[in-house]
């Protein structure tokens, strides 16, 4: 007999089929890991969204929101307030402005006291509902800020979505829901959400809402919804019903909340009613517009209650769509993790497996501090990737660690053997999940469930039933043990990394992969080690031949060109006006403004701890006023209410140039107590600041205490956008400009109580 026709060895076969069937498995944890990853397409657009004349209608609207900066008190403020009252009557609704004075304060973390009070006028309109009771029914509000910052380029910011709501407002006018819909274009988003937080204090609307959809222009991402408030079951398969495209999960609002510039809920969350936040969308119109009209009809004709839901966590699966549950699951989940792990234990190595135990930990703990520590020499390189957009080079990391540990995985086997190195490795998930669940709850599910189904597996594998199961039972064991691992995982640190990477907060998803790793070590109870090998050398290839470099970021309009940050600085304490720039290179048109200059910390007016700018002295321009401000009385006075004396400073400021932003700041002392036209501000010790908008040129009389041995400094900062153009130096062709309201002009004076 020849050797072509010698028969293969059984169990070179039998290796073959295993090694084949292993394949096979994995490849359905990475199909299934990829339909995690793939949203499902967006319905086609509603008729009236399809049609040329919304088309035509959005870019009207956006040509006119998008025209001028809209910071609260301006003008530019004042004309988009304007626009959208002009739209509304036009569809016939009646819209009101909500004009009305809120406070809010802050607690730095240094202990400081920053108060923000404003003047902001809010559009506010009702669109009747369709049923009879309509008028007597919670009622649903949709909501936007039409407020923007100083930043000339920042002006388009928010106007797509304004105008998306216009035109979701126009449909509903049209066609109405069966509940009454108000419709709320909020002010002063971008100085506290000061425009919402009166809505909710001082509206008589605000108690009549039911469900609160709110709408932020925020993220270079699509439309998705990223926060909730008092958000059950209910609202949240609302959300899915009517657009199951937009992504969004308990975790994505855990991360957010960890991003200062990220957009919230704010002060909407203080309504006794679900309140839900989407945000992005505006490189999409059509799709924003059309998403927008479906939620706002889906919970509009379904029956609304006021009062907030108990907390779910919440998140998509591939087929099933959406999944929620009760926090106290995750809880639950945790706990039987644990006594699970605890079982295994016991039952596998008795009372006395402390050994086998510590062999197991620590020599997971080892490995995932190669992994961590190889992947921290690549810290600048991720970062730098994260601030641009860049993926490959995360992935690739990524995957050179997942070999890594997989490949210790299977050394630390032959050493301590298989169910050691997998308890070992489940213990730390379990003992991250034990922190997450007390910490972020809203995050436990991402190791709660995959946590449990693998230790659940890991028992029946080893159970006497399992050990008499054929290979292929075995391996379907094991792919539904992982299937919930590659369903969240993937998903989890995709949002992790778009959501904080671009904040330079690189490492939480880093850290998060850690734990996730580690349940690479199910892998170990069965034969399939050369199909984990081909599995990684395809990942890593696949890494490697990823496109090198994201699409670039949008730059920002040359027209700025860096000058949107000059400032005309008219300062009272030293009678002189200056020119002030950021540090930053000069151009020939910029070392005519600073002739002769080096960049230098102003010390004369902004003191030694002020960054490095470039600054010249500048006409003076009598046609921007100083403060007027008046001291009316500084004396040590006994107190009535308590022992002892306080130094108290009286006095008053008006703007002449009816600035929008007055910044006021107390130095030399802390202040004790401290009154607005005869209202508390503060009433314990703490660093004194203050910001005021919308003041116009009203008097405004103060009243701060500090420790009577103590002087003290008022600084007065009025704050107007624009700089005196004429006063800038001729500009040839070609050389930088400024646009209408770009920059800032700042008059300051100093009030001094000794």
């Amino acid at each position: 007999m020849d050797a072509a026709s010698t028969p293969m060895p059984a169990h070179h076969l039998t290796g073959f089929m295993h090694a084949l069937a292993g394949c096979l498995g994995l490849a359905v944890l990475a199909v299934l890991g990829w339909m995690a990853l793939t949203a499902p397409p967006p319905p086609e657009p509603q008729a009236e969204i399809a049609a040329g004349g919304w088309n035509a209608r959005m870019q009207r609207h956006i040509q006119v929101l998008a025209a001028t900066p809209r910071s609260i008190a301006t003008e530019g403020n004042a004309q988009a307030r304007a626009y959208l009252l002009a739209e509304l009557r036009a569809m016939g609704l009646a819209p009101a402005v909500q004009r009305a004075t809120v406070r809010k304060s802050v607690v730095y973390y240094f202990g400081a006291i920053h108060n923000t009070v404003g003047v902001v006028h809010n559009v506010v309109a009702r669109i009747p509902g369709s049923a009879p009771d309509g008028g007597r029914r919670p009622a649903l509000l949709l909501t936007a800020h039409y407020d923007s910052g100083n930043a000339v380029h920042k002006a388009a910011h928010g106007a797509v979505t304004m105008a998306a709501l216009l035109e979701t407002a126009r449909s509903l006018r049209a066609a109405p829901p069966a509940s009454d819909v108000v419709l709320l274009f909020t002010d002063g988003h971008h100085v506290g959400a000061l425009g919402a937080k009166g809505f909710v204090e001082q509206h008589p609307l605000a108690a009549s809402i039911g469900l609160a959809l709110k709408f932020d222009p925020s993220g270079a991402a699509g439309l998705r919804m990223v926060e909730t408030s008092g958000a059950g079951g209910a609202a949240l398969a609302g959300w899915m019903r009517a657009a199951p495209e937009l992504r969004g999960s308990s975790l994505e609002t855990t991360l957010a909340r960890m991003l200062n510039d990220a957009p919230h809920l704010g002060p909407l969350a203080a309504l006794d009613t679900p309140v839900l936040l989407f945000a992005g969308g505006e490189g999409n119109p059509r799709q924003l517009g059309d998403a927008m009209l479906r939620l706002a009809r889906s919970y509009g004709d379904a029956p609304l209650e006021r009062g907030t839901q108990s907390a779910v966590a919440y998140f998509s699966l591939p087929v099933v769509g959406l999944v929620q549950h009760a926090a106290w699951l995750s809880w639950a989940s945790a706990t039987l993790s644990c006594l699970m792990l605890g079982f295994a234990w016991r039952r596998l190595f008795g009372a006395d497996g402390a050994t086998e135990a510590a062999q197991g930990v620590f020599g997971v703990c080892f490995l995932l501090l190669v992994v961590r520590v190889g992947s921290w020499t690549w810290r600048e390189e991720i970062a730098a990737a994260g601030l641009a957009g860049e993926q490959r080079l995360p992935l690739m990391v990524m995957a050179v660690a997942s070999c890594v540990f997989v490949a210790g995985l299977y050394i630390l086997r032959r050493s301590v053997g298989a169910a050691a190195t997998v308890l070992g490795a489940l213990a730390w998930p379990a003992l991250t999940l034990l922190l997450v669940v007390f910490f972020l709850p809203g995050a436990a599910y991402v190791l709660a469930w995959p946590l449990a189904a693998a230790l659940a597996a890991f028992l029946v594998l080893h159970s006497a039933w399992g050990r008499r199961q054929a290979f292929a039972v075995r391996l379907l064991v094991l792919v539904a043990a992982l299937a919930p691992a590659a369903a969240l995982f993937a998903p989890a640190l995709r949002d992790a990394w778009l959501l904080l990477a671009p904040h330079h907060l690189y490492l939480p998803p880093m850290l998060m992969a850690l734990p996730m790793l580690c349940f690479a070590s199910l892998l170990l109870v069965m034969s399939v080690a050369p199909a984990v090998a081909a599995a990684l050398a395809l990942l890593a290839a696949s890494c490697f031949a990823l496109p090198g470099q994201a699409a670039p970021r949008a730059p920002l309009p040359p027209a700025s060109d860096g000058l949107e940050h000059l400032v005309y600085y008219k300062d009272a304490n030293t009678w002189r006006a200056y020119w002030l720039l950021p540090e930053q290179p000069l151009d020939d048109w910029r070392r005519r403004l600073f002739p002769g200059r080096q960049p230098t910390i102003f010390v004369e007016v902004f003191g030694w701890n002020s960054p490095r700018q470039w600054y010249a002295e500048a006409p003076r321009e009598d046609a921007v006023a100083f403060p007027e401000c008046f001291v009316l009385r500084n004396s040590v006075v006994a107190l009535r209410d308590t022992v002892g004396k306080v130094r108290r400073g009286t006095f008053t400021v008006r703007s002449k140039n009816r600035a929008p932003h007055i910044e006021l700041r107390m130095s030399g002392a802390k202040a004790l107590r401290s009154r607005l036209d005869g209202a508390p501000l503060t009433s314990s010790e703490a660093p004194w600041l203050l910001s005021l908008y919308g003041m116009e040129d009203r008097v405004l009389h103060f009243e701060i205490e500090s420790a009577p041995d103590e002087i003290f400094a008022i600084t007065v900062q009025e704050r107007m956008p624009g700089v005196p153009r004429h006063l800038l130096p001729p500009r040839d062709e070609g050389e930088p400009y400024l646009r209408g309201q770009s920059g800032m002009t700042m008059s300051t004076d100093i009030l001094r109580f000794f």
